[in-house]
């Protein structure tokens, strides 16, 4: 979907006083703009995008590009929010532009029915899928509910809006001094044994455990179940 609005940045225009030659059409430059732009955001592999191209002031007179207008991709730019591109032209009159717009894209995200408290569990019941307009970068949003439900709320947290991992954390597992199962997998064999925790653990923790038949202390990981693997 591409909307018009108005705004422009102009870099470098050459000299250009004839009223008589044929003069670069401003609607072509924006289709051109919006099409890359789109383009640019369909690369990042999103979807259902809204571009919006801020067209050229009426005052600004371009030769006619006898060539095809090339598109200067700026590949450090953000594909989405505020966006400028650049177009160049070669022939007749060498000219560069610059066209400011603004690009979204619309999502399905989860986010809270309700208010999360501090401290508090997300339930089942407390997510649902939403579609949202976004104009920024989703890296470090949450977009899988299994990521979200049985978490434990970091800060407070306010209904429909996208959850972020600094957002959440993992419950406590493991408390210290509990008596914890050890499991040993090396070459295909598994041992079992108790252990008792010396630290308080969530899944996916780093854990010192003591064994309890022989009194070692060893390190490893704290799986969803609860247990300490040592591979």
């Amino acid at each position: 979907m591409i909307k018009w609005l108005v705004a422009i940045t102009l870099i470098h225009v050459a000299t250009y006083t004839s009223t008589s030659a044929a003069e670069q059409s401003h609607s072509e430059l924006g289709g051109i703009a919006a099409a890359a732009l789109e383009e640019q955001a369909r690369s990042r592999g999103l979807q259902s995008i809204h571009v919006e191209v801020f067209p050229l002031d009426q005052r600004v007179s371009l030769p006619e590009c006898v060539e095809p207008v090339r598109v200067l991709k700026d590949r450090n730019q953000s594909v989405l929010g505020r966006v400028t591109i650049g177009m160049r032209c070669e022939t007749p009159e060498p000219w560069t532009i610059y066209l400011r717009g603004r690009v979204t894209s619309f999502a399905s995200i989860p986010v809270l029915t309700l208010p999360i408290n501090r401290s508090e569990p997300i339930g089942e019941g407390d997510v649902v899928f939403q579609e949202m307009e976004i104009d920024t970068d989703l890296r470090g949003v949450v977009l899988d509910t299994r990521q979200i439900i049985g978490k434990i709320a970091v800060r407070n947290l306010i209904a429909n809006e996208p959850l972020r991992q600094s957002d959440l954390k993992a419950p406590q597992l493991i408390s210290r001094g509990q008596s914890v199962n050890i499991t040993s997998r090396a070459g295909g064999l598994i041992v079992t044994m108790k252990g008792k925790a010396l630290a308080n653990a969530r899944a996916g923790d780093r854990l010192w455990v003591q064994n309890q038949s022989s009194n070692k202390r060893v390190e490893g990981e704290v799986t969803p179940e609860g247990e300490v693997l040592i591979r």
